[in-house]
């Protein structure tokens, strides 16, 4: 970081603690306003069970419903952009392809799930985010650091679980949104009940005119298209059994600069899942057992006709067990199988299919004020390799606000289509990447401020990424993280902070991988005003590097400050009115190398509810 860089990122931080702001962004023990009131905030994703996040030894960030309408976000890169540690990377704006990268870690080092399902590409690795409208969203839960030991491979950076919309017996809510670039959104959704089960029915259409995505002769504006459908509901057969279900899908169709100028997309998730819960001899067991799909695909336009289409298709089957042989100890053990299948793919992989199986066992076992937590799990990749994962972890409760927790985690990443058999690409003996990763987190109450601290430090060995034109496995890169969290409740509202430093080094090079800021400063602030609920959102993001095809060296991208601001106000029992603007600065940046970002953009909606 150079002088001017180091005396900007000084002047904005100061600027900010003079203004008394200092929380944290979205901290799962105090999101929102309901942290102050000791409610037990329940999570799935860090265990595979439901646990306290209190009794979790593992850094986490859940974002509600009441967050979500809070922020009124246009797309969940949104609301994930202020999460600490997490760098965004779009390829223009809303519909076109976007990245993050948690704790410095690749795009396709975290775990995607919606409701427990797998969403990301076989082919690409990446997850399609811009298709997801956070209409559908009950709430996310984030857990940052290895999680493959449960989960399997992807989970070196962290692990995004989706949670699609739950309303209740004969709740309803209707709405439409209008913004800038003639941006137009309608939503609707019902809540059904039948007998001892419920079902909820969520919809949501949003088309924009867009901007022009990429610099360049092609000067038009790039826009979108996309409908989105969840449908999620439970039955209770009886006190021991029940079965859950799922169907999300979204599609549409996008507009973007270069020989490719659009795509149709098509992506959907179905799940069923039964639950049978029983106690022998006072040890109650769960057990879950799962079956679903997950299908994405994206047709590649030339002004309209068809290029080629991309599309996999992932059978998914687990069963979990979960013994809970006292109010101290715990044991989950499961076994995961997935079937990848590229075969509706144009045909250019000369292998199409891959099957994959995993074992685990995972124990949570508490003494007084210590907790101990270890997972073990076995992965066996068809024609790649077999993969042997752990995590440990450990944590003292001090009192009864402080706590310290010391993990470490081994992680893989599986070798997608493309980097094993893509023509001109793809190597048939690239290694699966590993990764060993240590953090200490500690979290306390300094007068009324939650406070949460952590450090980590990453070793991820067979990078895969290009050499040559080629894909191939690097030596090794280390990437070194620290994290300060903040949340306090005064001063006329609630103060959220949070200030992230990242340094991901390629040893082979001596160089820092593209598209992830070093610094990393968030602030929000919301209150209630005359009725209204009202938010202001700072966003500073340091310098980059990224690397253009045909460019030698790096290309450096430069620091950026973005604010944000909304307002809910409720006019009625029934109906509300929401406000939006973002880069209320009207800041020019980029987050990809010659690929442009919205101007200010202003956006205003209203709602019905019963």
């Amino acid at each position: 970081m150079n002088i001017k860089q180091n005396n900007f990122f000084k002047k904005s931080l100061l600027s900010l603690a003079v203004a008394g702001a200092m929380s944290t962004s979205f901290i799962a023990a105090a999101s929102s306003e309901s942290g102050a009131k000791d409610i037990e905030v329940l999570t799935v994703t860090a265990t595979r069970s439901s646990l306290n996040i209190d009794d979790a030894l593992t850094s986490q960030v859940v974002i509600t419903r009441a967050d979500i309408d809070l922020v009124n976000p246009i797309s969940i890169l949104d609301l994930l952009s202020s999460v600490p540690s997490i760098d965004i990377a779009s390829n223009g704006g809303r519909g076109q392809n976007s990245s993050i990268f948690m704790r410095g870690t690749n795009s396709d080092h975290t775990l995607v799930l919606v409701d427990g399902i797998r969403v990301s590409s076989a082919t690409s690795g990446g997850t399609s985010f811009n298709t997801i409208s956070p209409e559908m969203i009950e709430r996310i839960e984030i857990v940052q650091g290895p999680r493959a030991a449960l989960w399997g491979s992807d989970a070196i950076g962290g692990v995004i679980q989706i949670f699609t919309r739950q309303l209740s017996d004969g709740e309803i809510f209707a709405g439409a949104s209008f913004g800038t670039d003639n941006y137009k959104k309608y939503k609707a959704g019902v809540g059904i009940s039948h007998g001892d089960g419920q079902t909820s029915i969520s919809i949501s259409k949003e088309e924009s005119d867009g901007f022009d995505a990429r610099e360049g002769s092609e000067t038009d504006d790039d826009g979108y298209d996309f409908t989105s459908v969840a449908i999620r509901g439970q039955q209770k057969i009886s006190e021991e059994f029940s079965v859950e279900w799922l169907l999300s899908s979204d599609s549409g169709d996008n507009e973007f600069d270069g020989f490719y100028n659009g795509s149709d997309i098509k992506n959907h998730a179905w799940l069923v899942r039964t639950n049978y819960e029983t106690d022998t001899n006072g040890v109650n067991n769960n057990t879950v057992f799962s079956i679903g799909q997950n299908r994405d695909s994206a047709d590649s336009l030339r002004d309209g006709e068809s290029q080629g289409v991309f599309e996999t298709r992932r059978n998914q089957y687990s069963i979990v067990n979960n013994s809970q042989f006292s109010d101290n100890l715990q044991l989950n053990v499961g076994v995961d199988y997935y079937q990848d299948d590229v075969t509706k793919s144009t045909k250019v992989y000369d292998v199409e299919k891959r099957d994959t199986i995993g074992i685990f066992a995972h124990t949570l076992y508490t003494n007084k004020a210590w907790t101990y937590e270890a997972t073990l799990r076995h992965d066996d990749v068809e024609d790649v390799n077999s993969e042997n994962t752990y995590n440990l972890g450990v944590g003292n409760k001090i009192d009864e606000n402080t706590r310290v927790v010391l993990n470490y985690g081994t992680g893989f990443k599986v070798p997608t289509f493309n980097d094993l058999f893509y023509p001109g690409f793809g190597t048939p003996t690239l290694n699966s990447e590993l990764s060993k990763t240590v953090e200490l987190f500690f979290e306390t109450k300094i007068i009324d401020i939650n406070t949460s601290v952590s450090l980590y430090r990453s070793n991820i060995d067979d990078l895969i990424g290009r050499r040559n034109g080629k894909a191939d496995n690097f030596e090794k890169v280390e990437i070194n993280g620290a994290e300060l969290s903040l949340n306090y409740q005064g001063l006329g509202g609630t103060h959220d902070f949070n200030l992230s430093y990242t340094d991901a080094e390629d040893k082979s090079t001596n160089k820092q991988l593209i598209r992830r800021a070093k610094e990393k400063f968030n602030y929000k602030y919301t209150t209630s005003l005359s009725g209204a609920d009202i938010y202001a959102e700072y966003q500073f993001v340091g310098s980059r590097t990224d690397s253009v095809f045909g460019v030698p060296g790096p290309v450096n991208l430069g620091a950026f400050q973005l604010v944000n601001l909304g307002v809910n106000y409720d006019v009625s029992d029934n109906f509300s009115v929401s406000s939006r603007v973002t880069n209320l600065l009207d800041k020019e940046y980029q987050t990809v190398s010659t690929y442009n970002t919205q101007e200010r953009a202003f956006y205003v909606g209203v709602t019905y509810t019963n």
